[in-house]
């Protein structure tokens, strides 16, 4: 994509208290569990570096205090911004929603319990938004048996476009990876969508695709892991010690 046009912001969405890894988290934030060693944050920080980001907007909620020490002490050439939740126990569409103040015309969306073996968010900026999309979702069309599908967001597409999405699609071509270039419509599609639901980010996502403004990007085989429970680390852990970790690339 052009200069003008480069993504050089995340919002990284760490407010949760992530209950589920309790027995492995113990007292420890989620964002601050690690992974090979290294922190979920710290993961998400260097995926969005190897993207050629600036800029990152980590959004808190639980034990922010904590959470934002952590994230200020981290060796990283990125601009780390805070925003915070007004109810990190509410569904994570409300901690993307804080995020608009600060985001710029177009971001890319992590999630920082999501792990990928080798650099792919700058896959979804290789053609830069115009008025065909409102934002695109990095999907997985060949997803390995590590990945729980029984819990993993499902998307059906035409093409490129995404035309549904959700985690109780009974068919289904693709699984949604967690990452996104988005622009402001985002925003306006969680405010639309607050007064009719519950304030997912795949809630606002499927606004986008009832208009049909969602596009997607396939991963390609990239191995990844939305790591939400004790099995899902001892995944991770043995996805990451297949290879050198992002964090640790120049």
């Amino acid at each position: 994509m052009t200069r003008e046009t480069r993504v050089v912001q995340t919002v990284i969405l760490a407010a949760g208290s992530g209950s589920r890894l309790a027995p492995v988290r113990g007292d420890v934030p989620k964002p601050l569990m690690t992974v090979c060693g290294v922190p979920l944050i710290a993961h998400a920080l260097a995926h969005a570096q190897r993207a050629g980001c600036e800029e990152a907007i980590v959004v808190l909620g639980y034990e922010a205090d904590r959470v934002r020490a952590a994230v200020d002490g981290l060796p990283s050439s990125l601009r780390v911004r805070f925003e915070y939740s007004a109810d990190y126990t509410a569904p994570n569409g409300l901690s993307l929603l804080a995020a608009e103040p600060s985001a710029q015309p177009v971001f890319y969306l992590q999630m920082v319990d999501h792990l990928f073996i080798e650099p792919v968010l700058d896959r979804l900026a290789a053609d830069p938004l115009d008025g065909g999309v409102g934002g695109r979702v990095l999907v997985d069309s060949q997803p390995t048996a590590e990945i729980d599908l029984d819990d993993a967001t499902k998307v059906c597409l035409a093409e490129s476009l995404v035309t549904a999405i959700g985690k109780g699609l009974p068919a289904w071509d693709a699984v949604d990876a967690g990452c996104f270039v988005l622009t402001h419509e985002i925003f306006d599609a969680l405010r639309e969508v607050q007064r009719r639901e519950g304030m997912t980010v795949s809630s606002g996502m499927r606004r986008l695709v009832e208009r049909g403004r969602l596009g997607s990007v396939d991963i390609h085989g990239a191995a990844w892991i939305d790591v939400d429970t004790p099995i899902d680390r001892e995944r991770a852990e043995r996805m990451l010690e297949q290879t050198q970790p992002l964090h640790s690339r120049a």
